[in-house]
């Protein structure tokens, strides 16, 4: 069986405790302490760790290992300031040339649903990232929340991509077969990649579950299930946190993937990663999604749009969209575009268990105070720029 493995790599940029007596007075949103602090624990946990037993397994495996990455530029960013190590561990996994990077919008943004114009811009600003630090320019799309829809893959068309990666949730496959690629109405230059909703979850979520009836799953049985697969090609998807994070070191985390990932080469398996299954693989039928899906819980878009906060705060953010861009300060286009960040959204949803918030009230207070601050330097800034052309003009 052919097997596409995709990890991908994120952390928000997380806001002060930003109140109203700020606003007007004070530019800086973000608890750079906390996210600099939060960066480098699981960079000691997870990514370092994860990073080196990745390329570990390619030596081990002669380059018959493959995988993918889709890190945002949020992380990169954050990277760069506070763990520059980690930008050379992913550098060395990179000079492999067994690991594929993933386009995918810089800040892990929910654009894709709310400006076309914005979220090519964001995209191209990921890619050129992604072209600078580790010499690759992305051939697939891989969309925050990995959200996809017949609209959104036109999107990825029109920007060139080869292929873009979609959830195997119940509310799009009907009775097309999640191992096989597929593409949109009139999309055929595009292909979808459709992740194993069932087997990703396997490892994401139920592997550390004492209540699964396959608990404690051995590594030879899920390298098993992956052989028995039928179709093209095997899509495993799963957040790179979930190794040496979510589940910790203790839980054998970093074995089971060690020797599951050798016994399914052991098994006659083959690695591909996702840009390679679009080139290998034609399309076996037409998808059709109308409305936008997603890989949470659900398969919805409602853990960030779902309550009126999270639909009053998106509103205004994207509202900010062309007088921010006609102020050209970039700083400004910069910090607005931070606060697209799924995450904020996210944290204003009741049932969030990562929120550094003490309630979803309080982040949606601290999310539009610093919201009305920038609206403030908004003004302040389209007021000099008519004040200077008034003066140019006399």
């Amino acid at each position: 069986m052919n097997i596409s493995l995709t990890f991908h790599a994120h952390q928000p940029n997380r806001l002060t405790p930003y109140d109203f007596f700020k606003i007007g007075e004070h530019a800086f949103y973000e608890d750079d302490e906390l996210n600099g602090r939060v960066l480098s624990e699981v960079a000691e946990r997870c990514y370092l760790p994860a990073n080196k037993l990745m390329k570990q397994i390619i030596e081990l495996s002669d380059g018959k290992f493959k995988f993918a990455l889709a890190i945002s530029g949020v992380i990169l960013e954050q990277a760069k300031y506070h763990r520059p190590d980690l930008i050379e561990s992913f550098k060395e996994l990179a000079e492999t040339g067994c690991v594929e990077f993933l386009a995918m919008p810089y800040y892990a943004s929910l654009a894709s649903l709310h400006s076309t114009g914005e979220f090519a811009e964001q995209v191209n600003e990921h890619m050129d990232l992604i072209e600078e630090l580790f010499g690759q320019r992305p051939t697939v799309l891989w969309n925050t929340g990995m959200l996809y829809s017949n609209a959104i893959a036109a999107q990825a068309y029109d920007m060139g991509f080869e292929g873009i990666m979609a959830d195997g949730n119940s509310r799009m496959m009907s009775n097309r077969h999640t191992n096989d690629l597929q593409c949109a109405p009139l999309i055929a230059k595009t292909k979808t990649i459709i992740r194993n909703r069932h087997l990703s979850n396997d490892l994401a979520n139920r592997r550390v579950d004492p209540s699964w009836s396959e608990y404690p799953l051995s590594p030879y049985t899920f390298a098993e299930w992956l052989g028995q697969q039928e179709g093209q090609v095997v899509n495993i998807s799963l957040d790179y946190e979930t190794l040496g994070e979510r589940q910790p070191d203790t839980t054998g985390v970093f074995e089971f993937w060690r020797t599951m990932i050798m016994a399914a080469l052991f098994n006659g398996n083959t690695f591909v990663t996702p840009g390679e299954a679009v080139r290998i693989f034609p399309s076996t039928g037409t998808i059709d999604c109308p409305a936008p899906v997603s890989c949470s819980t659900f398969g919805t878009t409602t853990h960030w749009d779902g309550n009126v906060m999270q639909k009053e705060a998106l509103k205004k953010i994207y509202a900010l969209e062309t007088p921010v861009k006609d102020s050209e300060d970039r700083d400004m286009i910069h910090v607005w575009r931070k606060l697209q960040s799924a995450d904020h959204f996210h944290y204003m949803e009741k049932s969030n268990g990562f929120t550094p918030y003490p309630s979803p009230y309080d982040a949606y207070i601290y999310y539009m105070n610093a919201l009305a601050d920038l609206q403030v330097r908004v003004k302040r800034e389209a007021e000099l720029i008519h004040l200077a052309k008034k003066m140019t003009i006399a």
